[in-house]
């Protein structure tokens, strides 16, 4: 299942299993790019609510817009960044994946790392997409795997 407009940004969240809770394929889609693009047995609760989580703690924390800072110019080594929501990705930062999203005027600024920090990437968005694509994720216990033979389907209940 694809959440979002895989044309600009979208998650992809795929049941596959049932182990302590649901799990499966939970990818961003970035430029075309399947983000960590790796792991089949995610734990969907845990990605899931921990996404939806840090981004609302992070909206009543940060009110403030990075600005046009270049990213190269963010110092991420002194934990969190001023001005930056961490995005809890929970074990996909075992995949070396990390996200934050900062703002800039009308625009999202979604940064990210594949190399555990050790550089990043950066899209803009319209301001709120990020927002509201992590709002419209279901949360894994309303996804329902329907699986026929070797076709498995993750819908929501």
């Amino acid at each position: 299942m694809i959440i979002g407009n895989p044309y600009q940004i979208a998650i992809q969240v795929e049941q596959i299993d049932v182990l302590c809770s649901p799990s499966g394929i939970f990818n961003f889609i970035i430029n075309d790019t399947f983000i960590p693009g790796k792991g089949v047995t995610i734990d969907l609760y845990i990605v899931i609510s921990s996404l939806k989580e840090s981004l609302e703690a992070g909206l009543k924390e940060i009110n403030e817009d990075i600005g046009n800072m270049p990213v190269e110019k963010i110092d991420f080594s002194e934990g969190m960044p001023e001005k930056l929501i961490s995005l809890d990705v929970a074990e996909l930062y075992d995949y070396g994946c990390n996200f934050w999203l900062g703002f800039d005027g009308n625009e999202d600024r979604l940064i990210y790392t594949l190399d555990f920090e050790n550089s990043f990437n950066e899209n803009r968005f319209p301001r709120g997409t990020i927002e509201k694509l992590i709002r419209i994720l279901p949360l894994a216990d309303a996804l329902i795997m329907d699986k026929t033979n070797d076709i498995i389907i993750t819908k929501v209940n």
